[in-house]
C-alpha cells in the first residue's frame, strides 16, 4: 500500500433509510406538536377551549421531548415502539381540538409509510450489496 492509499479515508457505510426517514418524521412531528401546543393556549386565552394554560403547557413540552428522544432512540428496537406509542397523544389532542386530530392521522400516515418505504429500500439495498459482492459471482447464478 502507498502513502497516498494510507490518506485516503475508507467510505463511511450508508445509513439506512427507515432510520433516515423514521428520525425526520419523529423530529417534524415535534415541531407541529409545538405548533399544536401554541394553538391550544392562544385558543385557552381567547376562551375558545377550556384548556387551562397549565394543562396544555405540562402536558405538550413533555410529549415534544418524548418526540425528540424517541427520534434519537431509532437504532433501538424499542426505539420504533416508542415511535408507535407517541402517535397516540397528538391523535387524542383531536378530542380538543379536532385539527390536532387531523395532523395527527397525518403523520400516522407518514410514519407508516417512514417505515414501510424505508424497510422496502433497505431490502433493495442489502440485495444489491449482495450481488455486488465479490463472492455473489462464484454460485454460478448471475443477478441482472
Amino acid at each position: 500500500m502507498t502513502a497516498a492509499q494510507e490518506n485516503v479515508p475508507m467510505p463511511r457505510p450508508q445509513r439506512p433509510a427507515t432510520l433516515t426517514f423514521t428520525q425526520a418524521i419523529l423530529g417534524l412531528q415535534a415541531f407541529a406538536a409545538i405548533f399544536a401546543i401554541l394553538l391550544l393556549w392562544g385558543l385557552g386565552r381567547a376562551g375558545e377551549v377550556a384548556a387551562p394554560a397549565w394543562l396544555v403547557w405540562g402536558c405538550g413540552l413533555p410529549f415534544v421531548l418524548a418526540l425528540g428522544y424517541a427520534a434519537g432512540q431509532q437504532r433501538k428496537g424499542w426505539g420504533r415502539w416508542l415511535g408507535w406509542a407517541l402517535q397516540a397523544p397528538m391523535l387524542a389532542a383531536g378530542l380538543v381540538e379536532p385539527a390536532i386530530a387531523l395532523i395527527g392521522v397525518i403523520f400516522l400516515g407518514l410514519w407508516i409509510m417512514a417505515l414501510r418505504l424505508g424497510g422496502r429500500i433497505d431490502r433493495e439495498r442489502a440485495e444489491r450489496d449482495a450481488a455486488a459482492s465479490p463472492g455473489a459471482g462464484e454460485s454460478g447464478a448471475e443477478v441482472a
